[in-house]
C-alpha cells in the first residue's frame, strides 16, 4: 500500500488534498486515451482495468480493490491514460491531482518522498507480475511449438524469434 509509510499527521495532510468521489457499478472512472494528471486510491469496492484491443473489444488486465491505486502513470507525467477503469460494483475513491500534490510536498517534502516511494513500489510489483505472465505465455507458446512439426502452427504464432533456416538446412527448435 502506498500510504503505509506515512505517519498519522502526514496522512491527515494528504487527506486534505484528496477529492472523495463515488461511482456506480458499470460506470467508467477513467477512459483509455484521455488526458490525466491524477491518481486514485480505492476506499471501497472493486474496479476492472481494461485495455482496448479494437472494434469495441477489450482485454481485462486486472481487478483492483480496497487500498489499491490506479491512474498513477498519468500522475507521474504520461499525458494520456493507458487503460480504462470500470467500477465493477459501487466504488468510493480518493482522487489526488498532481498540482495539489506538488503544492503539498513543497510544504512537506517527507510526504512526497514516502508517497513517490510507495508508487514506485506498486509499479515495480506490477511489472514483476506482468513479467511472470509474459513468461507463462511464452512457455505455453513454446510448449506448443516444440511438440509440433506442423508449420502452420508455428506460423500461426507469428513469433519472430524462431531460428530461420540457412542455405536450405531446416532450422531446429531448441526445447527449454
Amino acid at each position: 500500500m502506498i500510504l503505509r509509510d506515512l505517519t498519522s499527521d502526514e496522512m491527515a495532510a494528504v487527506e486534505t488534498i484528496a477529492v472523495l468521489r463515488s461511482f456506480s457499478a458499470g460506470e467508467y472512472i477513467i477512459h483509455e486515451g484521455e488526458a490525466g494528471v491524477s491518481f486514485f486510491l480505492i476506499l471501497e469496492g472493486r474496479v476492472e482495468v481494461r485495455k482496448s484491443i479494437g472494434l469495441d473489444k477489450y482485454k481485462k488486465l486486472v481487478e483492483l480493490g480496497t487500498l489499491d491505486i490506479f491512474g498513477e502513470v498519468c500522475f507521474l507525467g504520461v499525458e494520456s491514460r493507458s487503460a480504462s477503469v470500470l467500477a465493477r460494483e459501487p466504488v468510493k475513491v480518493m482522487e489526488f491531482s498532481r498540482v495539489d500534490f506538488e503544492k503539498l510536498i513543497v510544504l512537506r517534502p517527507s510526504i512526497g518522498l514516502k508517497l513517490y516511494r510507495g508508487i514506485a513500489r506498486e509499479l515495480a510489483q506490477r511489472l514483476a507480475s506482468v513479467n511472470g505472465e509474459l513468461k507463462d505465455a511464452l512457455v505455453w507458446a513454446l510448449g506448443d511449438l516444440k511438440t509440433s512439426s506442423d508449420p502452420e502452427l508455428i506460423t500461426s504464432r507469428k513469433l519472430t524469434v524462431l531460428p530461420r533456416a540457412l542455405d536450405g538446412v531446416p532450422a531446429k527448435i531448441v526445447t527449454v
